[in-house]
């Protein structure tokens, strides 16, 4: 089975499509949702009320059924996320947001945050050309290739190792959507060796 790597910007060709480079705000920590903790943990006494708004800076107002941002925050609408959620085998997440205009006022409550729980050990590091920090994290790459030893049967959505702001999805999640005119949705097939 082929895997692809989804490409969170969405489609930068269209300036159509609703994009942000906030951050959400309210129940969530950005940085919780994109270190595939899960956030049931991080939050016990449950998770309030989130909201995301969209800047000034960006022209599009269509809701596709993702919204592109530069922070690796998977952000769908309700029937992708339910798509994806009857696909998908392993363990994730569903945040409901309200998503805000540019002036703070309600545009949609049609969106949920999707967090993948947890992530695989599975990067080729021979293959793959890095930079890595201290901690063991790929701060950026050239090339990533994952190996082909390491992988078992992979889930249908999941977060690399090492680089949990990465997502990757399987051929049959990408079909899925596509089959059913998703929109917003970018994919780059990833190497294996």
């Amino acid at each position: 089975m082929k895997y692809f790597l989804f490409n969170t910007l969405g489609d930068t060709d269209n300036d159509d499509y609703c994009f942000t480079s906030k951050f959400p705000r309210g129940g969530v920590d950005a940085y919780d949702l994109v270190a595939g903790f899960r956030l049931s943990d991080e939050y016990p006494d449950g998770i309030e009320d989130v909201y995301w708004s969209l800047g000034d800076n960006f022209i599009g107002l269509e809701l596709a059924s993702y919204i592109g941002n530069p922070n690796s925050i998977l952000a769908f609408n309700k029937s992708s996320a339910k798509l994806i959620t009857s696909t998908v085998q392993s363990e994730i997440e569903i945040i409901p947001f309200t998503l805000l205009n540019s002036k703070g006022k309600v545009y949609s409550n049609d969106y949920v945050l999707i967090n993948p729980v947890g992530s695989i050990d599975c990067i080729n590091w021979k293959e793959t050309v890095c930079d890595r920090s201290t901690n063991g994290d790929v701060s950026s790459y050239e090339r990533l290739v994952l190996d082909k030893k390491k992988i078992g049967t992979l889930p249908d959505l999941f977060r690399l190792q090492f680089l949990t702001d990465e997502y990757i999805l399987s051929e049959t999640l990408v079909d899925t959507l596509l089959k059913a005119e998703h929109t917003n949705l970018i994919f780059s097939e990833i190497e294996f060796a």
